[in-house]
């Protein structure tokens, strides 16, 4: 009886750590999808009116506080001067962004800017960070992000070969771009 009850304390064992292995995969594998968005946390947003985008990876709100300059966090677009990537992810951004946006703010950078996120409103709420990074407007700043979201949605821009990963260079990593200029 000792025995029978090891080999199913065994196999229990096994089957937890199985369990646990394949739901880690799917969390990687479909990620957000798994949960309703209805059931996650999200953070305190600001809902705001877009005055305008500077670029492809910053903009110029007014908030119930007044206004502010967003940069967007986790991204890094092409520079103005990166012709024409740099025009082509300004004009993204200006097409997919509403004129009611909500803004998640987490922090300030060194040159004053809120750093946040910047979202659409309504039922189909998107991130217009990530938008920019799926559509290959603009590149996953590692430094800034720890979000696997953003670099999945890389590696596909990437595959498909969408917008500044089309053809190779200087645009697809702008924080270079911009030190070799410094």
């Amino acid at each position: 009886m000792l025995r029978r009850n090891r080999r199913l304390g065994s196999r229990a064992g096994s089957l937890v750590i199985a369990l646990l292995i394949s739901g880690a995969w799917a969390m990687e594998r479909w990620g957000p999808g798994l949960v309703p968005a209805d059931w996650r946390i999200r953070p305190a947003a600001d809902s705001c009116r877009l005055d305008k985008v500077l670029d492809g990876d910053s903009m110029r709100l007014t908030c119930p506080n007044g206004p502010v300059e967003v940069r967007l966090h986790c991204i890094d677009a092409p520079e103005k001067g990166q012709r024409p990537w740099g025009d082509r992810s300004r004009a993204h951004l200006r097409e997919i962004a509403p004129r009611e946006v909500e803004l998640v703010a987490m922090e300030r950078d060194r040159f004053g800017r809120t750093v946040g996120e910047v979202f659409t409103t309504g039922p189909d709420r998107l991130s217009l960070n990530l938008e920019q990074v799926r559509s290959g407007q603009a590149a996953v700043y590692d430094r800034y992000c720890e979000d696997p979201g953003y670099f999945r949605a890389e590696r596909e821009a990437r595959k498909a070969k969408r917008g500044i990963w089309r053809q190779r260079g200087e645009h697809q990593t702008p924080w270079t771009f911009r030190h070799r200029r410094s």
